[in-house]
């Protein structure tokens, strides 16, 4: 990714035709030959998806923070079903009095107006309790004051104890257009006389607002992340191509993802609004990858065809592969139950998709059109200063182990208590910066009134009329008044306030008679009252029609799901207690809903995290055949998570919608470096075994794009700092502390521990073994013996034909059927060695295990007898044949016997143990498996070593003897066929290999 520094092309030209140069993938070199149609079939992808571009909507509500089959919200709806919508938009009215005639009557116009307001089913006012006690108007403003002052259920709820202010709570019709409500209010406050104090507030202000935001951020934050990231990309490479090929990358996969979203019809929300941010960083970081290694491929290539060709050979596998595990990362999110999430979740993997495609197509089309980068391109600058920081970091990585690894492990310790103090916890409010009117309306409302946050309380009997009688009646008043100690709670309001009121009416305002009534017969005259006076579609909104079911409204000024799940837990415990036996109690309400699908999220966020941890792990082990590796590559990954958490848990940062996205997407990106690192690895480290060689040029590689990635990406998201919404802004900044944290996990914390572990596949190992085995001295005397035959029955030819003289022809066909019988002897030898070594044969068939031993053994026989070890054979026969590729397991048993071979030659020479040289393989079947048995009677494994003897590239030989790849191949060949290899082994004794397969099931044998 960075810019290269000035070269002669022409002296180091790359030649495509020799078989060492990595070769592009044939779809690449399609593109290359024909970059205009892959262009023209690209841009009509992107005007088909562009069409849908207008269609685009937004739609951003609290609703969209429940989980629609949750219980909580199944009991939300059922309770909406009994009792109706109480969606509730409350008017708070601030005069000198309420009950000043000017003040009274402009509430009254007010209260005239919003009832008028399409919408809107009822108001409850001053103006509209005043028509209810004074029927024919002819009340003095004073005389309606001194009847409702001292009524306990207008005290915070309908007026503040100094008369200053008031509420007018506005209940909205199931169907009623929220948004067209408050804007119609909203111009009726803006209509309102100077001087009266006016506002709105509500849970349909709360969604209304998040929409302006959204559309908000949504026209002001992708557009500023796509500038400073193009800014950053500037000042890295100082060159316009790179630039202007990343920003068409991103910005057609924005295209198609936005086209997909407006084509489905799925509104942009708070959560889809972080999805082009994402893609604009990580698309840029991952285009930046395959800039940086085009710039060095420019360096050996003699046109614009070649760099494009050997760019795309190195960079496919691993940006297809971190891709791959991003959306890994991503998609395991949609196993959550949150709608919002599952959106956010999709279109990201879809962007990300849209995203490779985009790259491995445009780019080379892109790149094989414009010329090679000319010398010298690039901050010079920039990159003599990140090559300064690496070298720095290698140093470290080398020599100060002892040091970063302690205290790398200090962090994680650190970071793990802080994780523990991470609280789940989703609240509205929270959203909203503190400057924004609905925060300082929400915490202005309940200082002399009560909160804009309902919740509801549910009693519930099995007998209908129940709470007509007026000794069941009284157990909604002693909750009340329990419920009225609770904190955060502000008002409770039931049937019961209702009919005391009524009553208190009915009986000439006389407070004696604020209360319920001793009787049944006076309890039904005073339910129909109720009707009368306040209508039946109040008293639903209280009681259900066979009166078996009250509802309690709580007017809270909570908004923390955390308060309100221990409010419902301390509601939970009181309606345990004996005097409520004979009803069952729930607390219900939208907040509820809420509150439990935000805890859910801890359930989905351990989940989507583990699923993406086992994903991520299996690939490693596919690639790299080795779960040790595997593990230890998550590591790093998993490091930046802990970070995260510990982060939160310290500083107080509660993990909510927003926040839970966090360490899906970060598990995605720090892998992918980590692939990078690991690919680039495994690539420098087969050169010469080299750990530390191999981890410095690694370093030197892929340091400096990890590095820009982690900043362009790190960049990126910071952006969103400047959000309208507290939760995204702090999900920025968090994504910048988890990406700066897999920075240093991948280039201290990686390289450090890939230095004790090979990062070598099975299938890499026996490509090796031509290049690191070699072949032995015994098999090089093997060939040198017949052809030596060979050279003598020639020179004896020669200096026949030489001097004329006369030899008989039994002489001469005797030299000649030596050098046949010598030739067919080398040839077959070769034949084995390539049977041994093909590895082109995939086909596995019907194999009796003991022709591959009699094969090796014609192979290397004879170079056991040249070194006097005795071969002992007790094959069994017949023996059940396995399904297995017969030349992988003639390497197999080649290797165990080289290896036995060894280890004898390495016994000291001296008294019995000279005499005991000897190799015993035995093959027998053991129920329904084969196994084959070689016993040396060599040196020997110490017992500590045993477990590592076939670990690659581990041996107990002195350095430069010994590979270390026999066993390793072998234990991966039995593997591959469904077996199991076991060792024992006694120092200065014997070793003894145990390898059993599956035999061919019986029946197929027939």
């Amino acid at each position: 990714m960075v810019p290269v520094e000035p070269c002669e092309r022409e002296k180091n030209p790359m030649n495509l035709s020799d078989p060492a140069t990595p070769k592009a993938s044939g779809v690449t070199r399609w593109i290359i030959r024909h970059p205009v149609p892959t262009l023209v079939i690209l841009a009509v992808l992107t005007l088909a998806f562009s069409w849908y571009l207008p269609k685009l909507s937004f739609r951003t509500s609290v609703y969209d923070l429940v989980i629609e089959d949750l219980p909580e919200t199944v009991a939300f709806k059922a309770y909406q079903e009994t009792f109706g919508a109480d969606d509730l938009i409350r008017i708070v009215f601030s005069g000198k009095n309420v009950f000043d005639p000017v003040d009274f009557a402009h509430l009254k116009a007010i209260s005239e107006k919003v009832g008028s307001v399409k919408g809107v089913r009822r108001v409850i006012s001053l103006p509209e309790i005043k028509k209810v006690i004074d029927l024919a108007g002819e009340q003095s403003l004073e005389t309606f004051e001194a009847l409702i002052t001292p009524v306990p259920m207008f005290e915070k709820n309908l007026i503040s104890k100094d008369h200053r202010r008031t509420i007018l709570t506005l209940v909205l019709a199931t169907d009623a257009d929220r948004d067209q409500v408050i804007l119609n209010i909203e111009k009726i406050i803006q209509a309102s006389p100077a001087g009266t104090g006016l506002y709105q507030i509500g849970m349909p202000l709360v969604s209304r607002a998040l929409v302006q935001l959204t559309q908000k951020d949504f026209l002001r934050i992708p557009p500023l992340t796509l500038l400073i990231i193009a800014l950053l990309v500037w000042v890295l490479y100082r060159n316009f191509h790179p630039v202007f090929l990343s920003l068409a990358c991103v910005a057609m996969a924005l295209a198609w993802t936005f086209g997909l979203m407006a084509a489905t019809g799925v509104p942009l929300s708070m959560m889809t609004m972080i999805v082009p941010v994402f893609i604009i960083a990580v698309g840029m970081a991952y285009c930046l990858y395959i800039c940086s290694d085009y710039l060095l491929s420019a360096r050996q290539a003699a046109s614009p065809a070649d760099a494009v060709q050997l760019t795309f050979a190195n960079v496919t596998l691993p940006t297809t592969l971190a891709v791959i595990t991003t959306v890994i990362g991503i998609g395991s999110m949609l196993i959550n139950k949150m709608t919002a999430v599952r959106e956010f979740a999709l279109f990201s993997c879809f962007g990300m998709t849209s995203l490779l495609v985009i790259t491995l197509t445009l780019f080379p089309a892109m790149l094989v059109l414009i010329p090679l980068p000319k010398r010298g391109d690039g901050n010079q600058a920039v990159s003599g200063l990140f090559d300064r920081f690496l070298a720095v970091m290698i140093h470290m990585d080398l020599n100060y182990q002892k040091i970063t690894l302690p205290v790398l492990g200090a962090v994680v310790v650190f970071c793990a208590a802080g994780a523990f103090r991470v609280r789940v916890e989703t609240n509205p409010l929270q959203y909203f910066k503190e400057n924004t009117d609905i925060r300082r309306h929400f915490f202005d409302i309940y200082q002399d009134l009560s909160g804009s946050f309902p919740v509801n309380v549910v009693l519930v009997s099995p007998e209908e009329d129940y709470f007509e009688t007026p000794a069941h009646a009284v157990k909604i008043e002693q909750l009340q008044k329990y419920l009225d100690t609770l904190p955060g709670v502000d008002k409770t309001l039931s049937f019961v306030d209702y009919l005391k009121l009524v009553n208190y009416a009915s009986n000439g305002y006389n407070l004696s008679f604020y209360a319920l009534p001793g009787e049944d017969f006076e309890m039904r005259m005073l339910i129909n009252n109720f009707k009368s006076l306040l209508g039946e579609d109040m008293l639903r909104q209280f009681m259900s029609p066979p009166f078996n079911a009250a509802n309690i409204l709580l007017l809270t000024h909570i908004s923390s799901s955390e308060e309100f799940l221990r409010l419902r837990a301390q509601i939970a415990g009181q309606l345990k207690a004996p005097s409520y036996r004979g009803v069952l109690g729930e607390v219900t309400g939208f907040s509820m809903a809420v509150s439990a699908s935000s805890h859910v999220l801890t359930t989905g966020q351990t989940k989507s995290l583990l699923l993406s941890l086992g994903l991520i792990f299996a690939i490693m082990l596919l690639l790299f055949l080795s779960s040790k590796v595997g593990l230890i590559a998550m590591l790093p990954n998993f490091f930046p998570i802990i970070v995260n958490f510990g982060f939160m848990g310290w500083l107080g940062i509660p993990l909510s919608i927003a926040t839970s996205l966090v360490s899906g997407i970060a598990i995605g990106l720090a892998v992918d470096n980590t692939i990078h690192y690991l690919v680039r690895y495994n690539r420098e480290f087969k050169k010469d075994l080299d750990k530390d060689r191999a981890l410095t040029d690694t370093v030197r590689h892929v340091g400096k794009p990890i590095i820009f990635t982690t900043l362009t990406i790190s960049v990126g998201f910071s952006v969103l700092i400047f959000s309208n919404f507290q939760p995204t802004a702090v999900f920025g900044m968090l994504m910048v502390v988890t990406m700066v944290s897999a920075l240093v996990g991948n280039l201290m914390l990686l390289p450090s521990l890939m230095r004790h572990v090979e990062l070598v596949t099975a299938w890499d190992l026996l490509r090796m073994i031509p290049t690191l085995g070699g072949m032995s001295a015994g098999m090089i005397h093997e060939l040198n013996q017949p052809l030596n035959a060979i050279k003598m029955g020639s020179d004896f030819l020669r200096m026949i034909t030489r001097k004329g003289a006369m030899v008989a022809p039994e002489q001469i066909y005797q030299v000649a059927d030596e050098i046949s019988r010598q030739v067919d002897r080398v040839s077959g030898m070769i034949r084995r060695l390539g049977d041994l070594e093909d590895r082109q044969e995939f086909t596995r068939g019907k194999i009796d295990i003991n022709e591959p031993v009699r094969e090796t053994l014609a192979i290397i026989g004879h170079q056991f007898a040249l070194e006097n070890i005795a071969v002992t054979l007790d094959l069994g026969a017949p023996l059940p044949p396995i399904y297995a590729r017969k030349p992988r397991l003639a390497q197999m048993v080649y290797n165990l016997l080289v290896n036995a071979g060894e280890a004898i030659m390495a016994k000291p020479q001296s008294g019995e143990a000279a005499a005991d040289r000897t190799i015993t393989i035995r093959t027998h079947a053991e129920k329904d498996r084969v196994v084959l048995t070689v016993t040396d009677t060599g040196s020997g494994v110490p017992a500590h070593l045993i477990d590592r003897i076939t670990e690659p590239f581990f041996t107990t030989k002195e350095t430069g003897k010994g590979k270390g790849l026999g066993l390793a191949i072998s234990q991966e060949i039995v593997r591959a066929h469904g077996g199991r290899m076991k060792i024992e082994s006694v120092e200065g004794s014997f070793t003894r290999v145990r390898v059993s397969f599956p035999a061919w099931p019986e029946k197929e044998r027939r």
